[in-house]
């Protein structure tokens, strides 16, 4: 049984605590039997051109209020125009190597045809194959694949919690604020917190550091050495 759980929804270019996470956890449960975040980051994320924080958005043709297991991606073309522009945002950068934007992208377009054009089956593709660059395979189950209830809050995420066995449950540190701890902890799920401490590094395109962006600006700023150990850091874990 797993001993240490993560449960986040799947993210589109995760920022590289997004993928410690994933290397990190006894098992990562990709939590995709809830809402969708309109406006969040599990279909979106930031690069950084020329100083300035820049969206790539897939394209959703569902609605705002869709589970995500049931939301669909809308078309195909988004794909080269993402890898394009990750391209002429980073090329300059001294680590830039454009077969990690072919690995991250690639069998996407064929997995958006095989599944009907499924938002969580396109995410977790890309996901996967962002760990792949960095030579690790999560242990990771879909939400749905659990047969839990479908229930909102903190109490999807015990029966989540319960099914897989876990004894300790990592949350991010917005959990402090849901009442995460007080409601696991009675039922005997031990809660971890994990408070990111994002790297420090210089970006050749802008003058101060500009945190919270997709792994890219990462990799191609620092290297894949460097990108690939904060990826493997052991995570920072706080009971309070």
């Amino acid at each position: 049984m797993p001993k240490a759980v993560v449960i986040s929804q799947p993210r589109y270019l995760p920022v590289v605590n997004y993928l410690q996470r994933l290397k990190n956890a006894d098992l990562f449960v990709f939590l995709d039997n809830v809402q969708r975040q309109y406006l969040g980051v599990e279909n979106r994320n930031l690069i950084l051109v020329n100083g300035k924080k820049k969206w790539l958005t897939i394209p959703v043709s569902s609605s705002r209020l869709e589970v995500i297991y049931k939301a669909k991606i809308a078309g195909s073309e988004w794909i080269e125009e993402h890898k394009r522009k990750i391209y002429e945002a980073y090329k300059k950068a001294p680590y830039f190597e454009p077969k990690y934007i072919e690995q991250y992208y690639e069998g996407v377009e064929d997995v958006l045809k095989r599944t009907n054009y499924s938002y969580s089956e396109t995410i977790i593709h890309l996901v996967l194959n962002a760990c792949r660059i960095f030579g690790f395979k999560p242990n990771y189950v879909r939400a749905t694949e659990l047969g839990v209830p479908q229930v909102k809050g903190v109490e999807n995420l015990y029966n989540i919690l319960k099914t897989v066995g876990a004894e300790v449950y990592i949350s991010g540190s917005n959990g402090r604020a849901y009442g995460v701890k007080e409601f696991l902890e009675k039922r005997g799920i031990k809660v971890l917190f994990n408070d990111y401490r994002h790297p420090v590094y210089k970006q050749f395109n802008s003058e101060e550091f500009v945190p919270w962006l997709c792994f890219f600006d990462t990799l191609f700023n620092v290297g894949y050495e460097k990108c690939k150990e904060y990826i493997y850091t052991e995570l920072d874990l706080f009971e309070e």
